[in-house]
């Protein structure tokens, strides 16, 4: 079976290869887990050739793995013109794959969507952020903002209701954007954590120690609300009656404006940048040697950093935002957007090592549901109804 489907990063081709030269931590790797369920996959993506590429670029094709590459427009305008472009290519290469696998929400994707509509292909879709949310918050400043924020939404919960078969992150966004068959809907998500990925339950004595390290980790731009945690942490660093510090790990575009952030309250010598952290045992080695991780997301479809924390038993806490409730207690989450509440959240579990404790082992316990022996079987169920709804042929 060839599989068709699509990807919201940008690449750069070069030497017919394709890098990804998007935040998004996509690589070959990540597109040929559909391996496993077909012969061959065609990743739809937006590209643009260049002559030489950073060597630190993750290469996305491969081995039974082809990139179509898409025009990738960089203003409005340029978008308008190469759409009959990207509409022939979508065409042309929709009669070549016996299924299609769209993973929204995405500009691209939804358009390839629409195009599949209209010519009566049957499709499955792949639902992992909120739509109007990720549009609000990422987009700020954006003309018309609004306008596109609810133009995509609707067309979003269109595609996604009339798709043959409907996969989320969490139990929120399937809520948010219902299938027309309740008895193909299916939650999961691309994270497995290896045996490797997963730790201990913490004693009570890993959380007395000085200083008490607060991690978050994840893309820095706007909807991901790292701000709000550097001036929570502002006022934790005041209040606390033991040494705190603070590692963000990550980059992106509001990298600069956290940095003045922690500069201009003076926090430089208690925040740490390290910068881009690969997945694997140096990101491990960060979660553990940090006591608490904290999610501050303004909007979250459900949240892969938190899962990778609770994989290594660290204590979590977040914003009550789309799929984080669905993992942490009432009593770890706080209002988004509420530096106040952010402080006094991490202040009340700080120094309470017993609450650390059965913390780290509710960390535990919920990332069971993320080995690939229990996720095994639901992914057979959804791919076995793909093979028998979805096949163009």
């Amino acid at each position: 079976m060839i599989l068709l489907t699509t990807n919201q990063i940008h690449v750069l081709a070069c030497d017919d290869r394709y890098y990804n030269a998007s935040d998004a931590i996509i690589d070959y790797d990540y597109m040929s887990r559909y391996k496993r369920y077909c012969d061959q996959v065609m990743v739809l993506v937006r590209s643009r050739s260049t002559e030489q590429v950073d060597p630190a670029l993750a290469c996305v094709d491969g081995d039974s793995v082809t990139v179509v590459p898409l025009p990738d427009p960089q203003s409005p305008l340029q978008g308008l013109m190469s759409l009959p472009r990207m509409l022939l290519r979508v065409l042309s290469t929709a009669g070549k794959a016996d299924c299609y696998y769209l993973k929204m929400p995405d500009a691209m994707a939804t358009m390839v969507g629409l195009t599949f509509w209209l010519i009566g292909r049957r499709y499955a879709v792949e639902v992992v952020a909120d739509c109007r949310q990720g549009i609000l918050l990422a987009k700020q400043g954006m003309p018309m903002l609004r306008f596109y924020a609810w133009l995509f939404e609707g067309l979003t919960r269109f595609l996604v209701r009339h798709a043959e078969c409907a996969t989320y992150v969490s139990r929120y966004l399937q809520q948010r954007y219902p299938n027309k068959a309740p008895d193909r809907q299916w939650l999961f998500c691309s994270v497995e954590l290896a045996e490797e990925a997963l730790g201990q339950a913490r004693p009570a004595e890993q959380f007395d120690v000085n200083p008490f390290r607060i991690i978050a980790a994840g893309r820095f731009s706007a909807e991901k609300g790292h701000i709000h945690l550097v001036r929570a942490f502002g006022t934790v660093l005041q209040k606390a009656d033991r040494p705190v510090e603070l590692y963000l790990l990550g980059d992106g575009p509001e990298r600069m404006r956290l940095e003045d952030e922690a500069r201009k309250l003076g926090l430089t010598e208690h925040i740490v940048f390290p910068g881009f952290v690969p997945r694997g045992p140096e990101l491990h080695s960060y979660l553990d040697q940090a006591q608490l991780y904290c999610l501050p997301s303004l909007t979250e479809g459900m949240g892969r950093g938190l899962i990778e924390a609770m994989a290594r038993g660290l204590p979590c806490v977040g914003s009550a935002v789309g799929g984080i409730p669905e993992y942490l207690a009432d009593d770890c989450l706080f209002p988004s957007q509420n530096p106040e509440a952010m402080a006094r959240k991490i202040l009340s579990v700080m120094n309470d090592s017993a609450r650390l404790v059965h913390m780290s082992n509710a960390s535990i316990k919920a990332a069971q549901a993320f080995t690939p022996e229990r996720l095994k079987a639901i992914k057979d169920d959804f791919w076995q109804a793909v093979h028998t709804h979805c096949r163009s042929h």
